[in-house]
């Protein structure tokens, strides 16, 4: 990555303050014009170097009661296809398969979010139902100790 798309990704990853030209903005501190920053931001898009650009909510503070962290176990020759699957749940904000210990037969994890317990029990019973799956544990929060995005730029 050369060193003007990392200023300018190092610009955005807090977010954008709120003013009324940020490109702009940032094309001065970066002696460069505010075409060539949003064809940097836009590069950047369309390489998957940046994700999406958009707005952090806190859920509780428009109405999602519930988090859960929910480890599931799902066969190998399934965890491609379940992953898939759960991925496109709009209350499934996170979904990973990852490494795990010996003993320790959860290979799946999800982040859920929902409005109340009820709809949390739902979420999991249509889960559960649509793939068969028996083994799982969920791990709801209780207390947030921090909550941001990673910082990769801290220069």
């Amino acid at each position: 990555m050369d060193s003007k798309t990392k200023k300018v990704l190092s610009e955005l990853q807090d977010g954008f303050k709120l003013e009324t030209k940020p490109f702009t903005r940032i094309a001065k501190e970066l002696n460069t014009t505010e075409e060539e920053v949003i064809d940097i931001i836009k590069d950047s898009l369309n390489s998957g170097i940046v994700r999406r650009i958009g707005l952090a909510v806190r859920p509780e503070k428009i109405g999602f009661e519930e988090n859960a962290l929910i480890a599931w176990q799902v066969s190998q020759d399934k965890i491609e296809e379940v992953g898939e699957d759960l991925a496109k749940i709009n209350e499934i904000s996170h979904c990973y398969e990852r490494d795990c210990p010996p003993n320790w037969p959860y290979n799946l994890f999800t982040m859920v979010h929902t409005k109340s317990a009820q709809d949390l029990e739902r979420l999991i019973e249509d889960i559960k139902n649509k793939h068969n799956l028996s083994n799982y544990k969920v791990y709801r929060t209780k207390k947030e100790f921090k909550k941001t995005s990673m910082r990769y730029f801290n220069d």
